[in-house]
């Protein structure tokens, strides 16, 4: 169901972004009359009327696994991962030029959009791999000190003229990426005018929340990842001019796989960033979804924070994770447009293993406990998961007119 070159692709272009467009335009006329969409069903809950654009990644290995294993589902769009790391131009954007490698799969942006040239692109625009140089780059971001690479990736994306979402920082807020609201900000808005400047309209700029519940990671400056703090969301947003989409993290809803209460919880934070959507007439991307602390082929849920894993059948993984999740899409389908998921083999991957018993942070299980969330290696969920992406009324169908009424 590739779409080839020509009207179905230059269709199905315009189809993304003038959803986007519509939705903006919609959510802008309820606001206006101080009233909000309320769906009587779930055929009426998508207010552009079309489809949900659905990403899958997040790396090219990845990608390809699942286009290999799942061939009844093309692919509408894939996620990859860049950054900008060194002021020269032959050191930035690894993986967009020539293939990267950060221990969490190969990145091959050539190959991929060689493979899937029909798939829309999400890509997650890190601020340097080194956290305690966040800030640093941001400032000189803003500065005009990128300009010359960023200019060329900006021109890469135009000249690839299927439609890109573009994370710039993404996770702006979460503790582990140690950037500042202000010169986030300025450095978001600097790469919003670069992308303006090159031509590149099919691409769309993304401010992408990480919605993380333990405001305590950011030690002195906590406050500055407190989603109950009533301006927290006010002091990262760079603007209605600059943004958008509004992007969200969605690994859980609730507090299942962790071992403690944090101060907040995940739903609460994410809602309360959907309504943000909502009073700024911006559609919304989960921009990165899995169900972290299960692994699917082994049929187990850990902690998130430890390596303890129990057994637990395919029909309660999906009862506890993935059911949750499509219904939180379909609650929220007058603002949610798009989905990204990462379908990927955590444990396989060193940026992400964690040792049997290893507590998050410790060498040998730095970021935690991740798991296996590859649909394809359990028969009932992947038979479900098919079930629900292939639904055209729900999500769009790469190369399929709509089939929503």
């Amino acid at each position: 169901m590739l779409i080839s070159s020509g009207s179905g692709w230059r269709n199905f272009s315009q189809k993304l972004f003038g959803a986007a467009l519509l939705s903006a335009a919609l959510l802008s006329g309820c606001a206006s009359q101080g009233t909000q969409p309320v769906a009587e069903s779930d055929e009426s809950k998508a207010i552009t009327g079309e489809p949900v654009l659905l990403f899958l990644g997040q790396d090219t290995y990845t990608i390809d696994e699942y286009h290999r294993t799942v061939p009844e589902d093309e692919l509408e769009g894939v996620t990859l991962y860049t950054g900008v790391f060194q002021q020269a131009t032959n050191e930035n954007f690894p993986g967009v030029y020539t293939p990267a490698h950060w221990d969490s799969g190969i990145i091959d942006f050539q190959k991929t959009l060689s493979d899937f040239p029909s798939a829309a692109l999400a890509i997650g625009l890190a601020f340097t791999d080194k956290p305690v140089d966040q800030d640093r780059i941001a400032k000189e971001i803003a500065e005009g000190k990128f300009d010359e690479p960023i200019t060329r990736f900006a021109q890469t994306l135009r000249d690839h003229q299927q439609p890109v979402y573009l994370r710039i920082g993404h996770e702006f807020d979460g503790p582990w990426n140690q950037y500042h609201p202000a010169s986030y900000k300025a450095a978001f808005r600097h790469i919003h005018d670069l992308l303006e400047q090159a031509g590149a309209t099919n691409v769309k700029t993304v401010w992408h929340s990480a919605t993380w519940p333990d405001k305590s990671l950011g030690g002195e400056r906590a406050s500055d990842y407190d989603h109950q703090r009533p301006e927290m969301l006010n002091d990262w947003y760079p603007g209605d001019d600059v943004v958008d989409v509004v992007g969200v993290s969605v690994f859980y809803r609730d507090l299942t796989v962790w071992t403690y209460t944090p101060p907040d919880t995940p739903q609460r934070a994410q809602d309360q960033l959907l309504d943000f959507a909502r009073a700024h007439h911006k559609p919304v991307m989960i921009s990165e979804a899995a169900p972290q602390g299960y692994r699917i082929a082994e049929l187990s849920r850990s902690p998130i924070m430890k390596n303890e894993p129990v057994s637990i059948s395919a029909e309660a993984l999906w009862n506890e994770w993935y059911q949750p999740f499509f219904d939180f899409i379909d609650d929220n389908r007058d603002v949610i447009t798009s989905v990204a998921y990462i379908n990927t083999h955590w444990d396989s991957q060193f940026m992400w293993h964690c040792i049997p018993g290893g507590q998050a942070g410790q060498p040998h299980c730095p970021s935690g406990f991740w798991g296996d969330s590859r649909v394809q290696v359990n028969p009932l969920i992947r038979e479900r998961w098919l079930k629900e992406v292939l639904n055209p009324k729900k999500y769009l169908q790469a190369g399929k007119p709509s089939e929503k009424k």
